[in-house]
């Protein structure tokens, strides 16, 4: 099948390289295989966060990183088979082999039938006045515009909702009853509804406070405005594991500078580099925090998530960063907006 060309690598493929296949089918996975296409193993994007993580460089290739124990079905399998997985092992995606161990397949497990309910909250920031998203947003509230026929923080909840988190908490402002009169109480959508009414603007980090009351376990926080498939399960699980207070969503980000950069050591020039291009990790707009973190946050204040970051830190807390490798995009301005449109119906 033509569509395994996007799901398949080798021992020597990059994790560069892998990293654009697992982009490409927007599974969070690619299938290792021989020469000949026989199943070896598994690599998701788990696997390579991990070992970037660890300081494996991405032109480096996944031999050492790969799951060679992976979990795998004859072509002759039948559902109790896959509940069987499912059930003991939580895999989404398993390898569908034939008789000479060649992948001919990949089999999605449909979460519907063996969903699992996560009662972490889930705030969602949905009272920005999407002044950059102008003329879309003077009728709107920015998270109720469209992106593939529906609104993005109908998306956000959905996203939540397949992975199991239920518990929703808008924080709401501009044109509340716009998205209050859509959503309702969330039963219509499969999930429960709360809203956090700002009565000013309190900054994300003052709206996280105003919702403490329902905030008794580690929580996600998202913009309303990112649209992502990021598996969120393994962000909350990596919050936890490493004992963070707050853990963020890191996107890299790539640009090139236009000039020649200089290279000076005192006043002497000692080498010039022609148009570098230059990485940095952005605050990706998705958090976890403890309720720990809810005592650095003033009453009724403004207060922004970057001083709640600068807060945890003077106070010795560890704050982590997680590496995004799925899609990721901040709908802030209208070409994002746009691209949006079209990104939709491939990753989504």
């Amino acid at each position: 099948m033509a569509y395994l060309d996007n799901l398949l690598v080798t021992e020597q493929t990059t994790i560069i390289e892998t990293l654009k296949k697992i982009d490409s089918n927007a599974k969070g996975i690619a299938i290792v295989v021989s020469d000949n296409k026989e199943l070896i193993g598994t690599i998701t994007d788990g696997d390579i966060r991990r070992a970037i993580i660890d300081g494996a460089g991405t032109s480096s290739t996944i031999t050492k990183i790969y799951n060679k124990k992976c979990k795998y079905l004859l072509d002759n399998y039948d559902k109790k088979d896959i509940e069987n997985i499912f059930k003991n092992d939580k895999i989404r995606f398993i390898p569908i082999i034939d008789q000479y161990n060649v992948v001919i397949d990949l089999l999605e497990v449909d979460n519907d039938n063996f969903s699992v309910y996560r009662d972490n909250p889930v705030l969602i920031m949905a009272g920005g006045l999407g002044t950059r998203l102008r003329p879309l947003t003077n009728d709107l509230p920015k998270p109720m515009l469209k992106v593939g026929g529906k609104p993005i923080l109908e998306t956000i909840i959905e996203q939540f909702k397949i992975k199991g988190y239920k518990n929703i908490l808008l924080s709401v402002n501009y044109k509340s009853e716009i998205i209050e009169n859509y959503f309702r109480d969330g039963s219509d959508f499969g999930v429960s509804i709360k809203y956090i009414r700002e009565d000013k603007r309190m900054g994300t980090a003052g709206a996280i406070k105003l919702a403490e009351q329902f905030l008794n376990k580690d929580f996600f926080v998202i913009n309303g405005d990112i649209l992502t498939n990021v598996c969120f399960n393994r962000l909350l699980e990596y919050h936890q594991q490493n004992n963070f207070k707050m853990t963020i969503g890191a996107r890299n980000y790539e640009t090139q500078i236009p000039y020649g950069v200089l290279n000076i050591d005192d006043t002497c020039v000692t080498s010039i580099e022609e148009k570098p291009i230059v990485n940095f990790y952005v605050n990706g707009g998705i958090y976890v925090l403890s309720p720990d973190t809810l005592k650095y946050i003033p009453e009724n204040d403004y207060f922004d998530i970057t001083e709640l970051i600068n807060k945890v830190l003077e106070n010795k807390d560890k704050v982590g960063s997680y590496p995004i490798l799925e899609y990721w995009m901040d709908i802030g301005q209208l070409k994002d907006y746009y691209k949006a449109n079209e990104d939709i119906k491939k990753y989504f």
